[in-house]
Order: structure tokens, then C-alpha cells, then sequence
């Protein structure tokens, strides 16, 4: 299943982000650096974010993308909740990894940084998902079964909502279209029995 392989993805990077003693200066990693990043800029960031992670999914993925668009598209109400609910399991999981590395003692400069960068790196893996699922959707009702296509289009008008609203309404616009395309998929997953999941991840 194309959504249990991106988490597996993930949950590798948890297990595997035992950091190196080296301190790693906090600051590296100030949230206030996006608040005072120009507009424009995150415009940029949030647009190449989406392309380069979304390609990733169509390059190691991409022969399972019309299952999760067939998903997301019978209820995108109902893609868009448990789209969040992912998001919410992602960060419960790198939350409770970085209570685990505190409490080995490792720095919290080291603990934050390391959780910043999986964190980070995992909604955006679930971002890219996300992005080609409703672009796929997309660029399938235009006939033009293009997923590339699909997913530079919506990454492309994501961008521009993060470049006009004002921050908080710009993220909420580009996480709520990623969490269309992922929610089907976990929706899927979540009331599949075992034996439907074992069948889905072969």
C-alpha cells in the first residue's frame, strides 16, 4: 500500500535519528526564522517542498497512485479529516521520540534539531503524497493522466495561497489540500482488517 510504504519510510528515519554527540546550536533551528522569512520566499520553499517530495513519491511509487486516488476521491470531506489524523500520528510518533532521546540524556539542542529535521521531513513526505494523489485526481478529470503535470498545478497554487494569505492561512491551505489526497488512503487503512493490510503491502 502506497501510504504504509511512506510511513515505514518515516518511522525508518525515527528509529534510525540517534544523533551523533556533536551539539548542534538551537538557534540553527529557530522557528522565528520562517516568521521572518519574506513571503515570497516561503512561497518558493513551500512550492519546491511540494515538487520535490511529490516526485519523489511518483519515482519510487508511482504504480500505486491510482489506488489512493480511487481513495480520496470517494469522500475528500472525509480525506481532508483523516488527513489531519496522519498528520497528528506523524507528530505523536517524532514526539514521543524525542522524549525518548531527552531522556537518554542527549542534549536538548541535539533532541530538537534532530526532531526539527524528522519532523519536518516526514509532513513533508506525506505532503508530497498528498500533492500527487489530488493532482493525479486533477489532471485524470482533464483526461490528461499526466501525474507530473498534476502535481507542478497544484503545487504551483499552494504556493501561491502561502504567498497571498497571511502565514497561518497559507500553511492551513497547503497542509488541508495535501491531507485530500493523504486521508484516503489512511481512511482505507485504518478500517481494513489485517488480512486486507498484508494483502495491500505486497
Amino acid at each position: 500500500m502506497l501510504l504504509n510504504s511512506v510511513i515505514l519510510q518515516v518511522a525508518a528515519v525515527v528509529g534510525a535519528a540517534a544523533p551523533p554527540r556533536p551539539v548542534v546550536p538551537l538557534q540553527a533551528f529557530d522557528p522565528s526564522m520562517i516568521l521572518d522569512m519574506p513571503a515570497s520566499i516561503r512561497a518558493v520553499v513551500a512550492f519546491l517542498a511540494s515538487v520535490v517530495f511529490g516526485g519523489i513519491v511518483i519515482y519510487r511509487y508511482g504504480d500505486r497512485v491510482a489506488a489512493a486516488v480511487d481513495a480520496s476521491t470517494k469522500s475528500p470531506l472525509l480525506s481532508v479529516l483523516y488527513g489531519f489524523i496522519a498528520y497528528g500520528l506523524v507528530s505523536f510518533v517524532v514526539a514521543y521520540a524525542y522524549l525518548q532521546l531527552a531522556g537518554l540524556g542527549v542534549g536538548t539542542s541535539v533532541a530538537t534539531a534532530v526532531g526539527a529535521v524528522v519532523l519536518g521531513s516526514a509532513l513533508l513526505s506525506l505532503g508530497g503524497l498528498g500533492f500527487v494523489v489530488v493532482g493525479s485526481w486533477l489532471t485524470n478529470v482533464l483526461g490528461l493522466q499526466e501525474p507530473w503535470l498534476g502535481l507542478v498545478g497544484v503545487a504551483l497554487v499552494t504556493a501561491v495561497a502561502v504567498l497571498v494569505l497571511p502565514l497561518v492561512a497559507g500553511v492551513l491551505v497547503w497542509f488541508s489540500v495535501a491531507a485530500v489526497g493523504i486521508g484516503g488512503p489512511v481512511r482505507r487503512w485504518i478500517h481494513a482488517d489485517s488480512v486486507e493490510r498484508r494483502a495491500e503491502e505486497h
